[in-house]
This record gives structure tokens, C-alpha cells and sequence, in this order.
């Protein structure tokens, strides 16, 4: 079903929502009282324009702590906004907008317990409190058409261990890795930044970095300047990457090909399902 009953409501001691996409709007009155819930998955929060009354009650669920919300509308973000601030709970939270609306999530508070954080919809920037997030572990941005370059205004993240970049997260041409940044990152995955043709990794930056992935980047036809500072990475995993990229690092005078000597395992997998060459590079 599409629309989830009324009825379900009267569980008032459910933990877990697995909503895959139903709506909620039939709960817009009595979803708050459903306290013990700890999961809501996957829901929508729309059906049409009259959701206020839902989304306050979202606030009400003080135990929740993984939010996944789908098809959220711009118009919503304020009182979105509220009811997040009220569910200090929160592990998990991943908003994911329409096609057409943007994610606009301004005034998000202090969120002591957030790990997990998925934006998935236009930003027309990192919002401020993203930053902030002192036990944030991992960050996904998706189709966010960011035209200023995001990585400075992540870069002092003191718990961030996975870092993912993809669908157009990004628009503008190059990305830059500063000195001292992002001390304690362990995976990073860029994927499908169409724009990207450049990467700069300064030494003292991605210090712990253990896995590197590139995803899809059409324009990138060479591995990131400074590759062979990440002197910890043991795995470089590429899948449909450009030809003049995966020939730059081929182990048969491949002229990038020094600049990973010292990585374990890469990985250039096809673009089409089927074997990959996994390359044991280490001397």
C-alpha cells in the first residue's frame, strides 16, 4: 500500500517504521503518540500542501533515532526544521528532496548524537550547522549542484571517517584537499561529478585515509596531484573511468603509474558488469 492505515497508530510500543515509500499523511494527528518508535524509514511526508500538522508531530517522537524522509518539499524545510530540533535522539538522519525542490534546511540546532547524515536535493550551500556536527562519522551529498567548492567548509570535521560525493553533488572543475584536512577520514567516494577535472591533494592532508574511489568522473583524466602523499591508502578502486585515465596508471608505463606504486590493491573495474583487473601494486 501506497498510504499507510491510520490504524497502525494504536502500536504504541513499535520500534521500528519501514516505510519504503508509503505516506504518512494519515498519521498527521497521531503519529506523536507513537513514542517507542526508534526507526522511520523511508517515508514520504507529503501527500499535498497540508502537512504542517504532520510534520509537528514528527518533533514528538523524542526516542526516534534514525529519520530517513523521502520527497521532501522546499516550502517544508522551516517546520522540518523545528521538529528535527526537538529529537536530540538522532543518530541517523537522511533527507532526500523532490527532483524539483531544494533542500532547504537553515536552522537546524546542535544535534549531539547525529553519526550518519544523507542530503540527498539542491543546496545552494554546505548548510552552517553540517560543520558542526562534532560526532558526525559519515556524510553522503548527493545531487546537491553546488557551484562553491564544498571541502573547506568540511575540512576541520573532528569525527569524520567517510566522506561520499556524488550525482552532481558538485558542479564546479576542480577539488582541492588543503594541508592538515580532514585528519581522521578513512573513505572517500567521488561519483559522477561531470565537471571534475581536477583533483589537488596537499601533503598533511587525508592523513588516515585508507580507501579512495572514483566513480563515473567523465572529465578527470588523470589521478589527483599529491596522490603519493597518502602514504596509508590501501585501496584505489575505479569504475567506469575514462580510458586516458585508466591508461595513466597502467603498471606497463603507465607515466602516473609511480605515484601509487606504494598503494596494496587497485582496483579498475568496467563499466559494464564483469570482471575487473585487481592490481596488486605493492613491492
Amino acid at each position: 500500500f501506497k498510504k499507510i492505515p491510520k490504524e497502525i497508530c494504536k502500536l504504541t510500543k513499535l520500534r521500528h517504521l519501514l516505510g519504503y515509500g508509503i505516506e504518512l499523511f494519515e498519521l498527521k494527528n497521531s503519529l506523536g503518540g507513537m513514542t517507542s518508535l526508534q526507526t522511520l524509514c523511508r517515508v514520504k511526508l507529503t501527500e499535498d500542501d497540508d502537512n504542517v500538522e504532520l510534520i509537528r508531530e514528527l518533533g514528538k517522537l523524542k526516542h526516534l533515532r534514525s529519520l530517513h524522509v523521502i520527497d521532501v518539499k522546499e516550502r517544508i524545510g522551516s517546520s522540518l526544521c523545528t521538529s528535527i530540533n526537538h529529537i536530540q535522539s538522532l543518530e541517523e538522519l537522511e533527507i532526500k528532496a523532490t527532483f524539483q525542490d531544494a533542500i532547504d534546511l537553515p536552522d537546524i540546532s546542535s544535534l549531539p548524537m547525529l553519526r550518519h547524515l544523507w542530503l540527498s536535493g539542491k543546496l545552494n550551500k554546505i548548510p552552517e550547522w553540517v560543520p558542526q556536527l562534532q560526532n558526525l562519522v559519515t556524510l553522503y551529498l548527493f545531487c546537491s549542484k553546488l557551484s562553491d567548492e564544498p571541502l573547506q567548509s568540511l575540512q576541520n570535521m573532528p569525527h569524520l571517517l567517510c566522506l561520499r560525493i556524488g550525482l552532481d553533488a558538485y558542479e564546479g572543475e576542480s577539488l582541492y584537499f588543503q594541508a592538515g584536512g580532514f585528519q581522521r577520514l578513512k573513505e572517500l567516494n567521488l561519483r559522477k561529478l561531470n565537471n571534475l577535472n581536477s583533483i589537488i591533494i596537499d601533503k598533511g592532508a587525508l592523513r588516515s585515509l585508507k580507501t579512495l574511489e572514483f566513480i563515473a568522473l567523465g572529465n578527470l583524466k588523470t589521478i589527483p596531484c599529491g596522490m603519493q602523499h597518502l602514504k596509508n591508502l590501501e585501496v584505489f578502486r575505479v569504475y567506469d573511468m575514462p580510458d586516458e585515465f585508466v591508461q595513466c596508471i597502467a603498471p606497463d608505463g603507465g607515466p602516473k603509474h609511480p605515484s601509487i606504486h606504494h598503494v596494496p590493491l587497485v582496483q579498475i573495474l568496467p563499466q559494464r558488469r564483469g570482471k575487473g583487473r585487481n592490481l596488486s601494486l605493492k613491492t
